[in-house]
Parts: C-alpha cells; sequence; structure tokens
C-alpha cells in the first residue's frame, strides 16, 4: 500500500496493528473526517470489511460478528455524534465484556471549545462503557510517535472488553499532490512487526479446596466456558442446570437440565443444594435465582476471565486459572435421578401441552424455538429470551444460540442479526424478536440487503410490551397507556420497504408453513409476523403450561 500523505501513513500502521493483532471484520461507516481511516482499514482487512450506512446499527453489525467468531472486530465511524451513537453497542459490549473497538475520527484541537460545525468532546466522552481508551494526537513525522502508535494500539487489540481508539485528523484529509516518507523513518516504524500476536493460552481447570457436597448443582448461564462446564460436570458428578443463553444445551453435556425455570416451581423446589457451581451468569430466570439463593449452599463462582459475576453476593469461593477443586468424594444418586426424571416429565409436559394448544403465544415460541432448521437463533430481549429459556431443548453442538444479555437492551437486535449472519457460516440464521425491538432497530433492515440468506426475522407482534403484563404493574390504573403503549401497528409495509419476502401468520398452520418456506430458501430473508394481539389470555397460558411443566397440575 503506497502512502500519499501523512495521514495515510498513520492511518495504515493503525489499520495494520489492529488486523495484526486478532481483529477480525471492520465495519466501515462513511464520512469525510474519518476517510483515511476508511481506506487505510479498507485495504487492511479486504474482504473482512463491509460498509455501513448508520453508526449505531453498524456498531452492533460489529457486536455480532464478534460474539460468533470470538474475537475482536471494529466499527469505524467519524467525527461528531456519530460515536455518541456507538453507545448502546458499548454498553452491551461493556455488560458482555466483548472486544468491541470503535475507532472514530476526531477534530484538530484547534477546532474544539470554539463552536467548530461537527465538533464535540469525544475523549473520554464514553469512559464509563469502555475499560480501554487510546487517543493517539495528531499525525506527526516521527520515528518514535509511529512506533509508539504501533505498540499502543497493538496492546490495545490484544486487551479484553470494549475500547475506543480516538484519532484526531487535520485537513487536507483528501491527498494532495505527492508526498514521500521523511528521511530517517525506520522500517519498523513505517511497516511494523510482521507477525501477528499470540493469542494468550486457555489454562485448563485443575483438580483442590472447598469441600463438594452430595447434592451439588452446577448453573451454566451467559458467558460459560464450555470447556470448563463439561470439565466440572465429568469431575463432579453434578447435574448441569443450563441457560439457552450459555450456548450449554447441547446433546453432549452430562445430566442436562433444561427446564428447571419450571421445576424449581414443583417439588424439586421444596429441595436445597447444598453445594452451587456457577458458570458464568446468575441464571436468566427469577425463580431460578432467588430458588438458588434461598439454598445457603457452598457457593462457587467460575471466573476465569477474572470478571465478578456474583450479584447475588453468594460466592464463597472464586475459582480462576490457579484456584483448584477437589475431586468429588461422590454424589447422591436420588438427588441426580430426581433432576433427570423432573426433567424429562417436563418437556413431554411441554410437548403434550403444545400438541393441542390453540394459536397463542407460547406455542408460536414454542413452534420456533423447536424447529430443527436455524444454525443459529438469535433470541431479542424482554419476552422472547424468556420464551427461549423455557422452550428451547438439547441440540447438536453445531446448533448456536445468542442473545445480548450484557446489559438486556432493547437495542440493536436487527444489527447484531447482520452480523451473525454476514460472517458467511452455513445454514439459516434467524431472530426471534418481539414487536418493540424490531420497530427500535428499523434502520439496520436496511443491511439486510448485502447478507446473504436463507435467513428470517419472525417477530411475536403481542401490540406492546407485553413483558409487563406479567409483573404487578399491570394491575395499576393507567398501565395500558403509560407502560403497555399498544402501538397498533403491524410490519406489512416494512417488509415491502426493505424488500423482505412477508407472512402474517395467525395460526399453528400459518407458521409451521412460513418457518418450512425460510428453511428452504437459498438465498433473500424473510419476515413473519406472528400477529397474537387477540390473544388476550397470554399470561395464564404461561403459568399454566409452568405448573403442567412442574407437575403441578
Amino acid at each position: 500500500m503506497t502512502d500519499r500523505d501523512l495521514n495515510g501513513l498513520w492511518c495504515r500502521a493503525l489499520a495494520e496493528e489492529l488486523r495484526r493483532s486478532g481483529v477480525c471484520r471492520a465495519v466501515l461507516c462513511p464520512g469525510s473526517r474519518n476517510s483515511p481511516l476508511l481506506f487505510a482499514l479498507a485495504a487492511a482487512f479486504g474482504d473482512d470489511a463491509v460498509s455501513h450506512v448508520d453508526e449505531r446499527s453498524g456498531a452492533f453489525i460489529a457486536l455480532g460478528a464478534t460474539r460468533l467468531i470470538g474475537a475482536p472486530t471494529l466499527v469505524c465511524v467519524t467525527s461528531g455524534s456519530a460515536l455518541a451513537n456507538c453507545a448502546p453497542a458499548l454498553a452491551e459490549a461493556q455488560g458482555a465484556h466483548l472486544p468491541l473497538i470503535v475507532v472514530v475520527a476526531d477534530r484538530p484541537w484547534e477546532l474544539h471549545g470554539c463552536g467548530a460545525p461537527q465538533t464535540m468532546p469525544q475523549v473520554q466522552v464514553l469512559r464509563g462503557l469502555v475499560g480501554r481508551e487510546c487517543d493517539l494526537g495528531e499525525p506527526v513525522a516521527s520515528d518514535r510517535a509511529l512506533r509508539a502508535l504501533r505498540s499502543q494500539v497493538s496492546r490495545l487489540a490484544q486487551g479484553s472488553g470494549p475500547a475506543v481508539i480516538n484519532v484526531p485528523l487535520r485537513d487536507p484529509l483528501v491527498p494532495t499532490g505527492s508526498w514521500t516518507v521523511p528521511e530517517g523513518m525506520s522500517d519498523s516504524a513505517v511497516n511494523g512487526r510482521k507477525k501477528p500476536g499470540e493469542p494468550a493460552p486457555f489454562t485448563r481447570l485443575g483438580v483442590s479446596a472447598p469441600v463438594l457436597g452430595r447434592r451439588g448443582l452446577i448453573t451454566a448461564g451467559h458467558g460459560a466456558v464450555a470447556d470448563r462446564v463439561l470439565h466440572l460436570a465429568e469431575m463432579t458428578g453434578y447435574p448441569v442446570l443450563a441457560d439457552a443463553i450459555s450456548g450449554l444445551r447441547r446433546d453432549d453435556v452430562p445430566r442436562l437440565i433444561c427446564h428447571a425455570d419450571a421445576l424449581v416451581s414443583g417439588p424439586l423446589g421444596r429441595e436445597r443444594p447444598d453445594t452451587i457451581i456457577q458458570c458464568g451468569d446468575v441464571p436468566l430466570s427469577r425463580a431460578v435465582y432467588e430458588w438458588l439463593d434461598r439454598a445457603e449452599a457452598t457457593w462457587i463462582s467460575d471466573e476465569p476471565d477474572g470478571r465478578n459475576r456474583d450479584w447475588l453476593a453468594r460466592a464463597g469461593t472464586v475459582l480462576n486459572s490457579s484456584r483448584r477443586l477437589p475431586q468429588s468424594h461422590g454424589v447422591d444418586a436420588a438427588w441426580i435421578s430426581a433432576w433427570q426424571s423432573a426433567d424429562s416429565h417436563a418437556n413431554q409436559a411441554l410437548v403434550a401441552a403444545m400438541a393441542d394448544s390453540p394459536w397463542s403465544e407460547p406455542l408460536a415460541a414454542h413452534l420456533i424455538c423447536r424447529h430443527p432448521a436455524p444454525r443459529r437463533l438469535l433470541v431479542a430481549n424482554s419476552m422472547a429470551v424468556r420464551h427461549a429459556n423455557l422452550h428451547c431443548g438439547p441440540r447438536p453442538k453445531d446448533f448456536q444460540l445468542f442473545a445480548n444479555r450484557g446489559v438486556n437492551g432493547i437495542d440493536g437486535q436487527v444489527g447484531t442479526l447482520i452480523g451473525l449472519a454476514s460472517t458467511g457460516a452455513p445454514g439459516p440464521t434467524w431472530l426471534l424478536t418481539g414487536d418493540l425491538a424490531l420497530l427500535h432497530d428499523l434502520p439496520a433492515l436496511a443491511g439486510l440487503a448485502k447478507v446473504k440468506g436463507p435467513g428470517a426475522i419472525i417477530v411475536l407482534n403481542n401490540g406492546g410490551g407485553g413483558i409487563f403484563d406479567y409483573l404487578p404493574v399491570a394491575s395499576e390504573p393507567g398501565y395500558q397507556q403509560w407502560v403497555r403503549t399498544a402501538h397498533g401497528l403491524d410490519f406489512t409495509n416494512v417488509a415491502a420497504q426493505f424488500g423482505l419476502t412477508y407472512h402474517r401468520v395467525a395460526d399453528r398452520a400459518g407458521l409451521n408453513a412460513a418457518l418450512a418456506a425460510a428453511s428452504v430458501d437459498q438465498a433473500g430473508w424473510r419476515l413473519i409476523e406472528c400477529d397474537l394481539r387477540s390473544a388476550t389470555d397470554t399470561v395464564e397460558r404461561h403459568r399454566a403450561l409452568v405448573r403442567a411443566m412442574a407437575g403441578m397440575g
């Protein structure tokens, strides 16, 4: 790559070090001030660079790719409010501890604080959402400065969690005339190192310390490390209560329990574990984590990345690469049998109830979550993720389920979907979302045109904030006006606007047919709207289903 000016050299050095340090994908949002960065990043990332017009959803596209690939990604934005539009995705990345890097162009110092257009304070403006920030300063023709740039960017890119790199650039942004590298500039400054950085080694949990009881449980929540969960399960012999979003509802997980959401409200809820090993986040279900909280058991938190996930403040032992557990001295066979038998009964009750269920939100969620076609399923927050937790059973190891549970926000579901699908992994990618979450992210639908299918957005349209119907606030005067916020909208014209094949379904047969069509498409995207606005008994149907699964009628 030939540098045509100092901005070009500066930005090329930055782009090279990001690529060499393991950043796997670049989402480039167009602008003027960041144009030198756009050209440098496009050259460095080649086919792994994609252009997207909207910074907010662009950041979520990068986040989705990070979730799937497990390596850092970046989004490049221009100066001004563009950086603020990355805040929702950075909040999610911060909560989920994902390595999303925002590379933002800035105006030089002399334009700040004096009313210059498209200029705002950018250094540390998002400091509450990022653990690492690098403010490079304006480009200078200095060997030491260029080597320092490479070093600082390389260190930042190989860290963990979200980060921001602020890059002030002076005019002229578009190269003018000829330019040559200043004399005396070393090759290490101009071209950098030739080898990418080595990834940090994973240290497998070994085997010494707290006493393990005979009636223990392993919980696997969002962020659980699969290898560690499997190793702990093998070592202890405990049942594994896996949230759907843990990715561990797999057919290779021993003593897997999928229906704890329901089981703790039945006879098993009267039992108490004596040992709890928490892997990843605390379980999603309020019923489950409140039951665990009441147990007063020996609580061990597995924290291989050093993050404190113990928001229940119960952990007495923290596992990391240096802390080891002893071999279990035996597990109560009746305890294991009770969990496995109850889980099997819960699944049978679920399948039976859904077999003759009328059209309802639980039925729609069940048909979607149990469908064998998708290779990747992204579930939005609020009710979608809770439906998935109740209805998703064991799947093959190559099936992947995702959710943005870092801060559980409504933001960026479509953008994350695009990021997942744009990596080129084979098979259908589906998004299960509520109507409000989809309305919140409509601009991102423009990006679907650049992504090959098959894929589907399946929206449960219950006419507003259906999750609030489950809460005490639903009985308050003014609830329908101020909290439930019925919008009266459907998605027919949305699908037409963005070139999506549209299905409106209002019964079992219609949904099955739409899902079948989404399974065989070789290209293109479908929007399947499950119209549930006439289903007025959703909360009671859900609660009755949970009671049946728990063996309580």
